[in-house]
């Protein structure tokens, strides 16, 4: 009750205008906020909203999901006119109440993670304006700079997904991860730049056996809306990785600067899919249904700790520069070019380590040893 009381002080006052389509969902929302003493109004009659409510009686305008698009635009330039110093929010119905409040206490989103640090580590210079054009530059340089790799799997020390841990591990001390650390932290930088950012959850079908068993949704995705486009973004997905946003509205090709990809229906998500010479080679199926930062923490335990995940058995280290896609399988090294070319080699214990930190740029540690000599082991 102490920590209610708590937020319901800070919040006292503030006044909210909350418009939505579902009324039951409005009501559940404007309650719970009403709890926490905020001066809420809401309606589902959003089309005359600007005629019902005037902008000068609210600090902040909540629009729901549903209202995105066209009437969205109109309504916020509607309510700017009466009031230049409102502000606007949109939400997602399971997390509508706290968007509100963290929005209402002033919480700054640059401070979910330390900009100028990562845009150091990936080397980027550019604008940080939320536009197509950072998003596409962000993306081809963060699987070059962080490397996707299991070590801490393989020596079962867990992965905490929490954002000191990952910004201290991927850059601080300028380690790698899988899809939940990567992914987390491109979400965090994306909505820290003014991005609207969501957390999306997939089922793996890369390199599954045709007719096999449908593997659990361990593989996190983000979508990008830009311009009111969905674009999925992902720079976890370890040799295979996109190196540019995806449109999520098409099924046409989309050439990248390695493999070319295709967004397709499939069930009530989208297949994700890679051309691999004249065949489409299946990535992830992926759901439409945002998620919580919580619901990755299950799949993440799964992942790095179910007897039946790879991770736990085979070393898997990939990074994917402009000039080629860096893949290490055990003691298994592929190096492939945009233009086709292909090296394969098998490295001893010792040639294995040297990969890892040259080619890489993975900093080594004694701790690794033993977990370097068993992939060595294994061609």
């Amino acid at each position: 009750m102490k920590g209610v009381e708590r937020v319901s002080n800070q919040l006292e006052g503030s006044r909210v205008l909350v418009l939505g389509r579902m009324p039951e969902v409005l009501e559940t929302v404007t309650r719970e906020l009403a709890e926490l003493g905020v001066a809420v109004q809401g309606t589902t009659e959003a089309e005359s909203a600007t005629e019902r409510f005037d902008a000068a009686q609210f600090d902040l305008i909540a629009f729901g999901r549903g209202l995105v698009g066209p009437l969205s635009e109109r309504l916020r330039q509607g309510f700017a006119q009466q009031n230049p110093s409102v502000r606007f929010l949109d939400t997602f119905a399971p997390q509508a109440v706290g968007q509100i409040v963290t929005a209402l206490e002033g919480k700054d989103r640059r401070s979910l993670v330390d900009l100028d640090a990562y845009c150091a580590r990936i080397g980027y210079h550019g604008e940080r304006a939320p536009t197509l054009e950072t998003l596409r530059a962000l993306q081809e340089l963060h699987p070059a700079a962080i490397v996707f790799e299991n070590l801490d799997v393989l020596m079962r020390r867990g992965i905490d997904i929490s954002p000191a841990a990952v910004d201290a591990k991927l850059i601080a001390r300028r380690r790698g991860g899988y899809c939940f650390e990567h992914n987390s932290l491109f979400k965090r930088v994306l909505t820290a730049m003014g991005f609207e950012v969501e957390g999306l959850v997939a089922r793996v079908h890369w390199m599954a056996p045709a007719g096999s068993s449908p593997r659990p949704r361990t593989h996190m995705a983000l979508r990008v809306t830009v311009d009111g486009q969905p674009w999925l973004a992902d720079v976890g997905f370890g040799g295979c990785v996109p190196t540019a946003p995806l449109a999520m509205d098409t099924t046409a090709a989309q050439p990248t600067r390695h493999e070319t990809y295709r967004v397709i229906p499939f069930g009530d998500g989208l297949l994700v899919q890679a051309q691999l010479g004249e065949e489409w080679n299946s990535l992830y199926e992926l759901s439409l249904e945002p998620q919580l930062d919580v619901d990755y923490e299950l799949p993440n335990w799964y992942t790095a700790t179910h007897p039946s995940s790879h991770f736990l058995t085979n070393l898997s280290v990939a990074r994917t520069t402009p000039e080629a896609r860096y893949t290490l399988s055990d003691g298994r090294l592929t190096v492939r070019t945009p233009e086709g070319d292909v090296e394969k080699r098998s490295l001893a214990a010792n040639e294995l380590e040297q990969v890892l930190r040259e080619t890489f740029g993975l900093p080594v540690e004694p701790a690794w040893w033993p977990v370097i000599e068993r992939a060595a082991s294994v061609t």
